[in-house]
């Protein structure tokens, strides 16, 4: 199926701060958590556990700047979205562990328009790239990453079985969001495009 999935998702689209790609070219493209291990952030803990209501800013003396990007997944409305025994901690710690990729430019497009005050560069990377480099690729029906307004789904609550692996997808399945833990090194990224 991994070819089926190049094949229907050429490109996968990442959105990022423009002044993150010389930290990308060096280190990759890291989830927040890795992120926070690479600044040797104090309080990571409490950063990939809780809501962040704005962009956080980090700062290190050899590593430079970088931001953790906000997010929108307070308990309330995360809560009743969330699959059986999953907590919103915990499902905020797993989405702070991955890098996230949509499969359409619209999409990415989308996100990066939504933040009008940051100077944002959608990254345009061939699936075949990260499928060939050995990493896990993980697809889900839904933005993972966000709580809608409408009551959930069958299917599209926020826990574990949600990304799936691509190689087990069955050829017709609805994918919007992929997912790849901690990190896609630098040389997996040197095809990528920007704009």
């Amino acid at each position: 199926m991994s070819a089926e999935f190049a094949r229907r998702f050429p490109t996968l689209f990442h959105v990022t701060d423009a002044d993150a790609l010389p930290s990308i070219a060096r280190h990759g493209l890291l989830s927040a958590e890795a992120l926070c291990t690479l600044f040797d952030m104090a309080d990571a803990g409490t950063l990939l556990s809780r809501n962040r209501d704005r962009y956080v800013p980090l700062t290190h003396p050899v590593h430079g700047t970088a931001a953790l990007r906000r997010q929108k997944l307070h308990d309330r409305a995360l809560g009743p979205h969330l699959a059986d025994g999953v907590t919103a901690e915990a499902w905020r710690r797993f989405i702070n562990a991955h890098v996230f990729f949509w499969v359409s430019a619209g999409m990415a497009e989308t996100l990066r328009r939504a933040e009008p005050g940051r100077r944002q560069v959608v990254l345009a990377l061939r699936s075949a790239a990260l499928l060939g480099s050995g990493l896990p690729l993980l697809a889900a029906p839904v933005n993972g990453g966000a709580v809608p307004r409408a009551a959930p789904r069958d299917g599209r609550l926020r826990g574990l079985g949600l990304y799936r692996p691509v190689h087990a997808l069955p050829a017709c399945a609805t994918v919007k969001e992929v997912a790849v833990p901690a990190r896609i090194p630098p040389e997996v990224l040197h095809t990528a495009r920007h704009g």
